[in-house]
């Protein structure tokens, strides 16, 4: 990743934030400490990052964002500028040693520049004993020292850092900006449209490409809408061998019930022709074609009804095979009622 490229990740996934963080680095309103909190892959440390180019940068450009181009914008982001220390957990836990060469470089003056910043990646895997090492730098400010804690759950940090730092909740990415974060991390093209209509955690995402079980369940949710859309009761069966060895546990059951209620969103915006993201099903928009082209508008939101309807059926704990055969019951009666 280019210097550039950095800036314009930070600008956006997060462009708010990022504008308000350069205003308080150009009127020189910076505080201390900072504990960034938001999922992972939202921007946290792009934003980071960016201000301490800020900072540094020997070129800003007229609305006060770093330059990009210049050798100290380069350096930060290869990780070659002392005063620019970046540190991360080692294994699953951020250690006592690590916080210890933290307070030490801490103590000493900036070497290049007039500011130290300090970028502390998953703060919340910090130990007790660390996180009370940190505290007190915290809690005794150092005049040109800007440290940035970033957590995907501040719930996990301890009550008095959370007191002692200025907590910034870093709001889920925009579906364009999280559809160029799967992109960054080599997502399958085909299967971003969907991801983006289920998540916008990138965590989520890469646990649902595993084992090929968000391509299995693509394949699967698209067979059984091709029957329902022929009229066909082998959709009862596709429930029963196909969807069923992927509804795992609840969290998977709740993702193909919001996967059938995009597919049924689709469907409807055909109806109304509207421009829908319908790459999410690419192979079946002849079967949605078919399918508004049978049904009445009052037909296809009592289906859409019942579809939203199975969502409150899986937080009552109802059965998840109970759920699917019933819907798929429901939409075929609907079907041949038509027919």
């Amino acid at each position: 990743m280019t210097e550039q490229n950095l800036i314009e990740q930070a600008e956006n996934k997060q462009p708010h934030l990022m504008k308000h963080f350069i205003h308080l680095v150009t009127t020189n309103r910076l505080s201390h400490a900072y504990l960034f909190s938001g999922l992972p892959g939202c921007g946290k440390r792009a934003v980071a990052q960016v201000v301490a180019m800020r900072l540094f940068c020997e070129n800003p450009n007229a609305d006060g964002m770093p330059c990009g181009h210049c050798p100290e914008c380069g350096r930060i982001l290869a990780g070659d500028n002392p005063d620019v220390v970046t540190v991360e957990p080692d294994g699953q836990r951020i250690k006592v040693d690590q916080v210890r060469y933290i307070k030490d470089e801490f103590s000493k003056s900036p070497v290049e520049g007039s500011t130290k910043v300090f970028i502390i990646e998953g703060a919340e895997t910090l130990t007790t004993n660390a996180a009370n090492g940190l505290l007190k730098f915290i809690e005794e400010p150092v005049a040109n020292r800007v440290i940035f804690l970033l957590t995907t759950n501040k719930s996990m940090m301890l009550a008095t850092i959370l007191s002692r730092t200025q907590i910034v909740e870093f709001p889920p990415l925009s579906s364009k900006a999280f559809a160029e974060t799967l992109r960054e991390h080599q997502i399958s093209e085909n299967q971003i449209p969907l991801l983006t209509g289920l998540t916008n955690s990138l965590d989520v995402a890469q646990q649902l490409m595993t084992d090929d079980w968000l391509a299995n369940c693509q394949h699967e949710l698209s067979r059984w809408f091709g029957q329902l859309a022929k009229h066909d009761d082998m959709a009862f069966v596709t429930v029963q061998t196909g969807l069923m060895p992927l509804a795992h546990d609840r969290d998977h059951q709740a993702v193909i019930l919001d996967a059938i209620v995009l597919l049924w969103q689709y469907t409807l915006q055909i109806k109304y022709h509207a421009d829908a993201a319908q790459s999410a099903f690419p192979e079946l928009q002849a079967a949605m074609t078919a399918m508004v082209q049978l049904l009445t508008r009052s037909q296809l939101l009592a289906i859409l009804t019942a579809v939203l309807e199975t969502k409150k059926a899986l937080a009552g704990n109802m059965n998840i095979q109970s759920i699917l055969e019933t819907l798929t019951l429901r939409i075929l009666g609907d079907m041949k009622q038509d027919a």
